[in-house]
């Protein structure tokens, strides 16, 4: 077995193998602390069949990582769980606001709704580094 394991591991174990990942390996106390709730929970709350299963995870957050894991073993339904994870759409214009104010996406959310586009050229204006083009 693999010394690094990863959400998509547990999930995987968890919904189609049916695999026990904690105690099966030689570490298991290892294998726990690499047990990501939050990640393995979104993983499982992409699928009608088990976004519930994930709820509930969610309530129980104080729970250790292997009973949270063995709930999912025992819980679901033995089938392939496979999707596409979401990801923030790409905005040239809110990457310039985060490099040149230093700030997060959702403050430059707000910035970009208050600067003007001569303000907003600006911004991209400051990006530019000198230097010889070929």
């Amino acid at each position: 077995m693999k010394n690094e394991i990863t959400p998509f591991d547990f999930i995987k174990a968890a919904s189609e193998t049916k695999q026990d990942l904690i105690h099966e390996s030689e570490n298991p106390d290892l294998i726990e602390k690499q047990y990501t709730p939050y990640i393995v929970n979104r993983g499982f709350a992409n699928f009608n069949d088990t976004v519930l299963h994930a709820n509930e995870m969610n309530m129980r957050s104080h729970l250790f990582s292997d009973a949270q894991f063995q709930y999912y073993r025992a819980a679901l339904r033995k089938r392939k769980r496979w999707s596409k994870w979401h990801k923030a759409d790409k905005n040239k214009d809110l990457d310039a606001i985060q490099n040149v104010y230093s700030c997060n996406r959702t403050v430059a959310k707000l910035y970009l709704k208050a600067l003007s586009p001569e303000q907003l050229a600006t911004v991209h204006e400051k990006l530019v580094t000198g230097g010889t083009s070929k």
